[in-house]
């Protein structure tokens, strides 16, 4: 009989204690588990320190080499031989610190659990001290601290990450994605921290630059471009116990993906899902399926309601009263959204002139019974507002039954005849949604009642009593099992989009999500389905009216799929585009 082979698994059943360095390593890969998280702890550090220059160094994607340099409040020797002791920190002393926590970190756990999967020297030197001190950290070897020569704060040098964790560094990704993940991880920090300079270098190349002690904005253009930082909305939330700071991208900035959104908690970059539902549910509509919103915000709040220990990373928080949080981030965001501006063309970087004036208004001219006849201009003065310009412009025509063109004070107009009508009859739904008290959309009764196929139960559940529906401007009921029969739907509905949209508001009634977020989705669908078509051929009264309408409208500029309705082209821009001056 042969005896165990060496690949053999130990025997089971048979209690031991690690090996320290073992359970170090281990331990450790609970807080590093690639070079990303490394500059992310060590980075927080410098911040904790006070730092106001982070210069960030970095070879093959981190993995070779690591090092940190700040000019923050340095270490003594005597706390730089104990920083590297595993629970050391200046971050907190009893558990009830955590209630009070105004620091990135408070476990003692980013120095011990870097030096255990890597080779480690620290160089630092106190303010008002002409030395600095180093210390060789590898494993449980250590060498120092001893005296050299060194500028105030501290330098952290990590080489071979993970030189002792076989198994970590196999799952590791390639060069190239790994110094990816490093760089939004400097990025993230430089937008939560616009106050504080950060270089990032990979084999001594500058990859990121944002300078000290600039704006959110400039940190904004410097990590996601120029073009990215033009078409910011500020958010200007703010609450006596929760404020809400930061900007957006317009609905036109939306990415791939949701890496361009930074969250953050008073001043910590978090992974929260609540936050980023909130953020998209006052995107959704606005912008496709599959795009996400350019978003750089940070959440002020007392500390005492949120939760930081609750992973190893602290990338996750949790609130005492999550609802509270989620409305006052998608409120916020929602207001911001709201105030966006006409979209300018750029030509030869000439700026748009100032709008007109409603000095040269045109008669108002809308014929009886289209969808927004109903809405008068004001004939005083239009009080400021994204579009009031509009009162001003004459209209000129029509071009491939898509686009209206209309003369301004400054140039020329182009407007999405379909997005500017779904604008102005969003923004009409959503005030019968929002107030019960307000007028009902005007219904019009079919010939022939039309029978839907729907979930009759679900129906009932959504729509008990029938009072929405007819705010809306429907009239339907239950006909039979599984069957609805609408014999009236909005004035200007086609007749082949009321199944599709009494369906949407079926689904759409019945989602899981926030009251507004319902609102504003049923509103949205409401309005695509009722406003004209593009490709539909626009008499020139029904396209005056449009304009005036859309004068009137309060609200941003983009429709509520996030396409823009409005394009400026000012006099200045045309004749640079033409070389006239």
């Amino acid at each position: 009989m042969s005896g165990p082979t060496e690949a053999s698994p130990p025997e089971m059943g048979r209690i031991r204690t690690l090996e320290k360095a073992v359970a170090e390593a281990i331990a450790a890969g609970e807080v590093i588990d690639r070079p990303a998280s490394a500059v992310k702890e060590l980075v927080e550090n410098s911040l904790d320190a006070r730092a106001k220059v982070v210069t960030i160094e970095m070879e093959e994607g981190g993995m070779e080499l690591l090092r940190v340099v700040d000019d923050g409040e340095g270490m003594s020797a005597e706390e730089l031989s104990r920083a590297f002791d595993r629970h050391a920190t200046s971050k907190l002393v009893t558990i009830d610190d955590l209630l009070h926590l105004q620091t990135y970190g408070f476990r003692g756990e980013a120095l011990a659990s870097v030096a255990a999967v890597s080779r480690v020297t620290a160089v630092s030197r106190v303010k008002g001290d002409n030395r600095a001190h180093s210390i060789v950290v590898d494993g449980e070897s250590r060498r120092g601290p001893v005296v050299t020569a060194g500028p105030q704060g501290t330098t952290i040098t990590a080489r071979n990450l993970f030189h002792n964790v076989p198994a970590r560094r196999a799952f590791l990704r390639s060069p190239r994605s790994e110094a990816a993940a490093v760089g939004r991880v400097v990025a993230e920090a430089a937008l939560s921290r616009p106050e504080v300079s950060f270089t990032l270098r990979s084999h001594g190349r500058q990859v990121l630059r944002v300078a000290a002690g600039g704006s959110l904005p400039a940190a904004i253009s410097a990590v996601f471009g120029d073009e990215a930082a033009r078409g910011l909305l500020k958010i200007p939330f703010d609450h006596s116990e929760i404020s809400v700071l930061g900007f957006l991208g317009s609905p036109q900035s939306a990415r791939p993906s949701r890496q361009a959104m930074v969250i953050a908690v008073n001043g910590r970059r978090v992974h929260h899902r609540g936050l980023v539902a909130a953020v998209e549910g006052a995107y959704r509509g606005l912008i496709p399926t599959g795009r996400y919103p350019l978003v750089v915000l940070n959440l002020r709040c007392d500390p005492a309601l949120v939760d930081v220990n609750v992973h190893p990373t602290k990338r996750e928080v949790r609130f005492s009263d999550e609802r509270r949080v989620f409305d006052a981030v998608q409120r916020s965001c929602w207001a911001a959204l709201q105030g966006a501006r006409p979209t300018t063309l750029t030509v030869a970087g000439v700026p748009v002139e100032e709008p007109a004036s409603a000095a040269d208004q045109l008669p108002f001219q809308a014929p009886p019974g289209f969808a927004f006849s109903s809405q008068q201009p004001p004939a005083a003065v239009v009080p400021p507002a994204p579009l009031s310009e509009a009162i001003g412009w004459r209209y000129v025509g029509q071009i491939h039954n898509r686009y209206l063109v209309a003369e301004t004070q400054a140039g020329l107009a182009l407007v999405d005849q379909h997005a500017a009508h779904e604008k102005v009859l969003y923004q009409r739904w959503m005030e019968v949604l929002t107030h019960p008290g307000a007028a009902p959309i005007p219904a019009q009764g079919l010939l022939e009642p039309l029978l839907i196929e729907l979930d009759t139960a679900s129906w009932e559940a959504a729509f008990p009593d029938g009072r929405v529906l007819e705010q809306l401007g429907f009239e339907a009921d239950i006909f039979g099992q599984a069957v609805i029969r609408c014999s009236a739907a909005p004035a200007g509905m086609r007749i082949a989009q009321v199944a599709s949209a009494l369906t949407d508001l079926l689904v759409l009634s019945g989602r899981g999500e926030s009251e507004q977020s319902r609102r504003h989705g049923m509103a949205a669908s409401l309005a695509c389905h009722s406003a004209v078509r593009f490709g539909d051929r626009l008499p020139d009264g029904e396209a005056v009216a449009l304009l005036h309408a859309l004068a009137v409208t309060d609200g941003g500029i983009s429709c509520p799929h996030g396409r823009p309705a409005v394009l400026l082209l000012s006099e200045d821009q045309l004749l640079s585009a033409f070389q006239r001056r």
